[in-house]
């Protein structure tokens, strides 16, 4: 039985998702070692060079979007890789799924999609819940908050996603993308770094092509068709792949009151699905 092109993009988003969730450990793991702009930086490059052989030179309809997109996607990854220097692989999971709800406000305003009143209050919810999970150490409540500010960025993205990447040639978008993050990175990183590049050469060359290259293009195969708001739903399962990961592979552990928080973000994100 031939799927269809809208199961198509459905699985796509999922996929996208499960890549996505997987980056949280391997990132603090990186940062031990490297700054969190440095591995940015190297994931731009590796992708951008990919979607440069594919893509060829992006055309002129191209570069407005991909700036676009590449600036709001870098404010994501950079505040969301500092976050990760002092909060949890599951924290940063669970409050970087917060753009679920953040999605469809940024949506209507910019998009002028239809947003629900009850959106308001499953917003609410999710912010309640950031806040318990970051009273889990007081060290982590800077990384959850630089952590919120990414997951405003992926939102901002997602939408950006929506608006432009119909009648677009998808490798050349994220050409431009990555470009404009690899530039934007380029102040703040120290080349010394680049001496301890062989020691981490798989989990480096894993966040480039699987996850900058693989996830993101998996996610703009998908928003062709799906609607930023369903999209952000399908792709927040990232929040539960990187909490189960957490738990299982680094025995990171929530108190009571934590997980009392992560209920109240699942919660609302279940909300807006079923809405």
């Amino acid at each position: 039985m031939l799927i269809n092109e809208k199961s198509k993009s459905l699985i796509a988003l999922f996929v996208s998702a499960l890549f996505f969730g997987s980056t949280f450990l391997i990132v603090k793991n990186l940062l031990i070692t490297f700054s969190p702009t440095f591995i940015v930086f190297l994931r731009y490059i590796i992708a951008g060079i990919i979607f440069g052989l594919i893509g060829g030179i992006p055309k002129k309809i191209a570069w407005k979007p991909g700036i676009l997109m590449g600036i709001f996607l870098w404010l994501g990854y950079v505040t969301q890789t500092q976050g990760l220097v002092t909060t949890s692989t599951i924290n940063s999971g669970v409050v970087t799924g917060f753009y679920i709800v953040l999605t469809p406000f940024l949506s209507k305003f910019f998009n002028k999609t239809n947003l629900l009143r009850k959106n308001y209050i499953y917003s609410f919810l999710g912010f309640t819940g950031i806040v318990l999970i970051s009273i889990n150490d007081l060290s982590q409540v800077f990384g959850n908050l630089f952590t919120l500010i990414c997951a405003a960025g992926y939102a901002m993205h997602i939408v950006l996603v929506e608006r432009y990447v119909k009648n677009q040639n998808i490798s050349q978008l994220m050409f431009v993308q990555s470009l404009t993050g690899g530039v934007l990175c380029l102040p703040l990183i120290s080349f010394s770094e680049i001496q301890f590049l062989p020691d981490y050469f798989l989990p480096i060359i894993f966040l480039g092509l699987v996850v900058n290259v693989g996830a993101f293009y998996l996610q703009l195969y998908g928003q062709k068709i799906i609607k930023a708001s369903t999209s952000a739903l399908i792709l927040s399962l990232e929040a539960i792949f990187a909490l189960l990961i957490g738990i299982i592979v680094a025995n990171e552990y929530l108190n009571l009151i934590n997980w009392f928080g992560v209920i109240l973000v699942l919660m609302s994100i279940y909300l807006v699905i079923k809405e």
